[in-house]
């Protein structure tokens, strides 16, 4: 378990609307995973990457520094706008804002779709494309997931 995150519907909404956009076709333990990665990002609360992430939304649409490119493709590309969560959907995002955490990518910060559009994925690669401080965990259908590496965000894997 992780910490429950103070949340509105509308924080449901938009968390359950990023889990499908980003994890269509996954199912939904690859969009728990995917939900899991954007409640940990809240939670760590680690420079430079996640500090004062308040909420859910802050996390969502955070950009990566100095660029203001969204962190996440659904936002850059506006299908997060289009999804239509149903009631199964809304409860899993309701779940991991009251603190549950997809055991496997309970400590994962990062998450990346090395092929997206496609049926396939491409290798997941050692680190992170832009972000040297990761590592490479695990892969889960179409996504690759990564922790920091030693000593970057202690605050998170205390």
């Amino acid at each position: 378990m992780g910490r429950r995150i103070k949340h509105t519907e509308r924080d449901v909404d938009s968390l359950a609307r990023l889990m499908l956009a980003e994890a269509i076709g996954e199912g939904p333990l690859g969009m728990v995973k995917v939900g899991t990665v954007v409640a940990n990002r809240v939670e760590a609360d680690c420079e430079p990457d996640f500090k004062n992430l308040r909420n859910i939304r802050h996390a969502i649409y955070q950009t990566i520094p100095g660029t203001g490119i969204p962190h996440f493709e659904p936002v850059l590309n506006g299908s997060l706008y289009t999804q239509r969560p149903d009631e199964g959907d809304l409860q899993r995002a309701r779940d991991l804002l009251n603190g549950y955490r997809d055991p496997r990518a309970k400590m994962n910060l990062w998450f990346f779709n090395p092929s997206p559009g496609q049926k396939w994925r491409a290798p997941c690669t050692p680190t992170m494309p832009r972000s040297p401080m990761t590592s490479f965990d695990f892969a889960h259908k179409n996504h690759c997931f990564y922790n920091a590496v030693p000593n970057y965000c202690p605050e998170f894997y205390r």
